[in-house]
């Protein structure tokens, strides 16, 4: 093995995208696979990994960094990238006691009813201190929504209301009709 050294530390991050294919075509006892890389150039912000949060109908919903939301179709090789949201706000500069936003959820599905597919994120609004970057989650404004449309190609605020504490929900699963988080 070797090591690779990189003094600078001038790397970036690479996302790698393949596609599996499972058959039982060739024979009746055994599965045929093939992989297949794909080339998929979506923007990423330098050393945030890619996190993938749900999938629709072979459209896959992506994060980069804190903000970058990406409609990619992995077989076609075409992507979206989702215009910024009206809600989230900026990373605080460091040492400051400020507002921050924080992704609590997260879910896509395709809406039968207004034929598009949607994004819903819900954010919750903490303040944080400058002792060694801890969070202190006391919630300064209630839980904000947005939906995400691709025929709008926008975000829009929705009024919701969360009575108990929630935790980040880190993926979704959209299954007939339904977000599941």
């Amino acid at each position: 093995t070797q090591m690779h050294v990189f003094p600078d530390q001038s790397w970036k991050y690479e996302t790698l995208w393949s596609m599996m294919n499972l058959s039982n075509y060739s024979d009746e006892h055994n599965l045929h696979y093939d992989f297949k890389d794909l080339n998929i150039p979506f923007p990423t912000e330098d050393h945030h990994p890619v996190q993938i949060h749900s999938y629709c109908n072979g459209i896959v919903c992506v994060i980069t960094g804190k903000s970058v939301r990406i409609l990619c179709n992995p077989a076609t090789r075409e992507f979206r990238q989702l215009p910024d949201s009206c809600l989230l706000l900026p990373s605080p500069p460091e040492g400051k006691f400020q507002l921050e936003t924080i992704l609590e959820g997260l879910g896509f599905g395709y809406d039968y009813n207004a034929k598009e597919y949607k994004v819903v994120q819900i954010i919750e609004n903490c303040e944080y201190s400058d002792d060694e970057r801890r969070y202190y989650h006391r919630i300064a404004l209630p839980h904000t929504a947005e939906v995400y449309t691709t025929a709008a190609n926008s975000w829009k605020e929705i009024k919701i209301e969360i009575s108990s504490k929630t935790y980040q929900c880190y993926g979704s699963e959209y299954l007939n009709g339904f977000c599941y988080w």
